[in-house]
């Protein structure tokens, strides 16, 4: 309990906009007994750090955290508007990835799959070499298998992250979920 609070105090110093005292929390939770809580600090870690280089003032940072506390207290048409502002006003900056990715599973929280799946391959085509290119792959898969209802396109993005991301978090639900939509008998 005294990590997932001190993961809210991070996370809380995030919304607010101080890095980096939400930093300096994160770096003690990455070595938190808890692999689910290390991993979420481990992700806003980077997250704060991958952004905050570029850009000194930090205006997109603080706008996307904005977005991701709207999102936190279920305002999600705000917080895909904020998201919006971002993609406008801040192309071509590493933050771009991360505001298409987190725009598009809200976008799928509101059923528009569409504009989620564009997002998703935004990030594909334009950062197919960027950390998140295996998150954007496994969340079309999963939205062509689930929601749109076209295995064979599905299985195509499995494939990627199989031949591609074998490093990725999504490697080995990709490699079963491959496997069962090619036909193969999965114990």
């Amino acid at each position: 309990m005294g990590q997932n609070a001190r993961y809210k105090v991070a996370q809380t110093s995030f919304y607010k906009g101080d890095f980096d005292w939400a930093l300096t929390q994160l770096k003690v939770l990455r070595g938190s007994t808890s692999q689910l809580i290390a991993n979420d600090a481990m992700q806003l870690s980077l997250l704060i750090s991958d952004n905050s280089l570029e850009d000194s003032t930090q205006t997109a940072l603080k706008k996307y955290a904005r977005a991701d506390l709207l999102a936190y207290q279920n305002k999600t048409k705000d917080a895909i508007a904020e998201l919006e502002t971002i993609l406008q006003e801040h192309k071509g900056e590493k933050i771009e990835d991360e505001a298409l990715l987190k725009q598009g599973e809200l976008l799928e929280t509101i059923k528009d799959y569409d504009a989620a799946k564009f997002n998703y391959q935004k990030i594909t085509e334009f950062y197919g070499n960027g950390i998140l290119a295996d998150d954007a792959h496994f969340a079309l898969a999963e939205l062509y298998r689930k929601v749109l209802n076209e295995p064979e396109k599905a299985k195509e993005h499995y494939e990627k992250i199989i031949y591609n991301y074998q490093d990725s978090y999504y490697f080995p639900q990709a490699r079963k979920t491959f496997r069962m939509l090619r036909g193969d008998s999965i114990n």
